[in-house]
């Protein structure tokens, strides 16, 4: 997904004719990761208990080719590849997307981190430190989209450079947090928003049929309504309320192909 798609979903909203350049006051300036090249998006997943989690972005290698012997064409098994260096993370929809670089038309490649940098960021123990500072900057913009400063979840009273630091500290681990003490699974996001201060029992993670998007685009833009939890409405929208080929109900959970 490319960043115009997200600023464009977030004009043809209800949002549209809304201030955007100027932005709420945010922690500092973003100096922050740009496009050069591609612009995956999110981080490595991987569950954990009662929102703790154990997430890797490395991956493994699974599996090996299983050879045919029969007929002429007989052989034997392969060695399974080889990995090599990390090129794409996968956690949170539209996180690296829209708080790496977005709006920082000074930012190239050679002069900060980049979106492929996110990508290939295996570190998690470094992932706050290393984008923290400048997720906080942007989400003072996107806080700004409703005309109302201030109601971004986690958000503090004006008391720069810390006001958005908590909701930059839960999106910059980029991972899907689970809690397996719950067996209610209908809220995307939902360990993260009880960190945030909504109050939920949900386990969060993220199930195959929700609007992941319309989450995020309402919790950046303030219009989150708790109160509506877990179907969380807003005017932020991507306008998308069904797939195309609806998720099998069975493991692997593959929809039909087109």
């Amino acid at each position: 997904m490319k960043k115009s798609i997200l600023l464009g979903v977030l004009a043809t909203s209800s949002l549209v004719g809304l201030a955007f350049a100027g932005g709420c006051s945010s922690s500092s300036s973003p100096s922050n990761p740009a496009d050069a090249g591609g612009d995956h998006t999110a981080s490595s997943s991987s569950g954990s208990s009662s929102g703790s989690s154990s997430g890797s972005s490395s991956g493994s290698s699974s599996g090996s080719s299983s050879g045919s012997s029969s007929g002429s064409e007989g052989g034997t098994n392969p060695s399974p590849p080889t990995l090599g260096t990390q090129i794409d993370r996968m956690g949170r929809p539209a996180i690296n997307t829209a708080l790496t670089g977005t709006f920082d038309p000074n930012c190239t490649a050679a002069t900060c981190p980049a979106k492929d940098s996110y990508n290939a960021n295996a570190s998690q123990t470094s992932w706050t430190t290393d984008y923290g500072a400048n997720m906080a900057a942007y989400l003072g913009i996107y806080d700004s989209l409703d005309n109302t400063c201030g109601n971004q979840p986690g958000y503090a009273a004006p008391a720069a450079p810390t006001s958005y630091a908590t909701l930059a500290g839960v999106l910059s681990n980029d991972i899907l947090w689970l809690n397996t003490g719950s067996t209610t699974c209908a809220q995307y996001l939902g360990v993260e928003f009880a960190i945030l201060g909504i109050a939920n029992t949900d386990c969060g993670g993220r199930t195959l049929s929700e609007n992941t998007l319309d989450t995020t685009y309402n919790v950046l833009a303030g219009t989150l309504t708790p109160a509506t939890l877990p179907a969380v409405s807003g005017p932020a929208t991507n306008g998308i309320t069904a797939p195309a080929s609806p998720p099998s109900a069975t493991f692997p959970y593959m929809a039909a192909p087109h």
